[in-house]
C-alpha cells in the first residue's frame, strides 16, 4: 500500500469527473481520463475503483479502494 491520496470531484448534475464526461448510474461511476488514457470505474457501495489503461504493450489493471473525505 502506497498511501497516495488522490481527489477526484464529481459533479452529478453535470455527469463528469474532474472535468472528464462520465456515466453515473446507481452502483458505478465511470469515466475515461484523456491527460492518462486510464478508464476508471468506481463501484459507488464498495468504493472499489478499477482503472485500466491500454498501451502498445498490452496495458494494466489497477485496483484500490476509494473513501469518501466528505468535502
Amino acid at each position: 500500500m502506497s498511501g497516495y491520496r488522490w481527489q477526484i470531484k464529481i459533479d452529478f448534475e453535470q455527469s463528469t469527473v474532474d472535468s472528464n464526461p462520465a456515466r453515473i448510474t446507481s452502483s458505478e461511476i465511470s469515466w475515461h481520463d484523456g491527460t492518462d488514457g486510464g478508464n476508471y470505474t468506481l463501484d459507488r457501495k464498495s468504493g472499489n475503483l478499477t482503472v485500466i489503461v491500454a498501451s502498445s504493450t498490452g496495458g494494466y489493471f489497477l485496483h484500490d479502494r476509494c473513501t469518501h473525505s466528505g468535502h
